[in-house]
């Protein structure tokens, strides 16, 4: 039970731990924090197949829910700074509670999904070590107990089956205008009266994602070549992560605007720069572009 719940984990970690690994599972975390997520939806949604992203996007924020509500449940403390060396403090900083990992469920379900998706054994195999570095990852910086990691795969595993009635209901067509307007309302109601930043940004991204894939065409964004892919993903991903940047300089006053800020990146990813920026960026590429 001590490897469990104790810390005979870190103790053990502490025995090996070194600069480099520091470096390694730093930039590992990142791979479940919600930035990433935000870069790796969007370029599927683009190029890729709308109804899958839009699946994996929901997928994502079921899961977001699930594991906010659940922390609030369980109600458990992080791992004590004065006993363990922590490496990252955003969790401390934000007051959330150990158990379930988010980081850990969040693996599962976007991993789970593409492999679901790929079907290839390979791919299956490289799901598998991204959601066992990034769980690892958190017993490493100090953040998480064993059990809380077991927890979230128990958590993620559990959604996964939830793929097939997201696929009908985006399949239907479903998340239509006014399912965004009815999720501008809701998320506008729950940031209001929750108070609370995590299910502020939540919401946010909710609501930006359905207002947005409601107006936008019901095909991927249409590209010709692969060239042309690509372009469209770079240049989209280097806009995405300096507007990322620039409005994270932005302190929001309020969960209100946090929530806008949220929205409007979703907005910005899913509407505004397929319509505008990538539109003429590939209208004025020279021809090159084509083949």
């Amino acid at each position: 039970m001590e490897w469990l719940s104790g810390y005979a984990v870190f103790h053990w970690i502490a025995t090996w731990s070194n600069p480099s690994c520091d470096i390694l599972f730093r930039v590992v975390t990142d791979l479940g924090q919600a930035t990433f997520y935000y870069l790796a939806v969007a370029p599927l949604f683009w190029v890729v197949d709308r109804r899958k992203a839009t699946v994996l996007f929901l997928m994502i924020v079921a899961g977001a829910y699930v594991n906010t509500y659940a922390k609030l449940w369980v109600n458990t403390p992080r791992p004590d700074p004065a006993l363990v060396r922590v490496l990252d403090l955003r969790p401390y900083l934000s007051h959330s509670n150990s158990f379930p990992s988010g980081h850990a469920q969040g693996a599962v379900v976007f991993w789970g999904c593409l492999a679901w998706w790929v079907g290839r054994s390979w791919f299956t195999a490289l799901a598998l070590a991204l959601i066992g570095l990034i769980s690892f990852s958190r017993l490493y910086l100090g953040v998480h107990f064993p059990i809380d990691i077991a927890g979230g795969w128990v958590l993620g595993a559990l959604m996964l089956p939830l793929i097939r009635p997201f696929q009908r209901w985006v399949k239907s067509d479903c998340y239509t205008p006014v399912w965004g307007m009815l999720a501008i309302a809701a998320g506008t109601l729950a940031s209001t009266l929750t108070g609370d930043a995590a299910r502020a940004m939540i919401s946010g991204s909710t609501i930006g994602f359905l207002a947005a894939a409601g107006w936008l065409p019901q095909q991927p964004f249409a590209t010709t070549s692969a060239r042309q892919s690509t372009v469209v993903v770079v240049l989209g991903l280097a806009m995405q992560l300096g507007l990322s940047a620039t409005l994270g300089l932005v302190a929001p006053s309020s969960l209100l605007s946090y929530y806008g800020l949220t929205a409007f990146l979703w907005v910005f990813a899913l509407w505004i720069y397929p319509r505008s920026v990538a539109a003429a960026w590939l209208r004025l590429a020279p021809a090159r572009l084509q083949s």
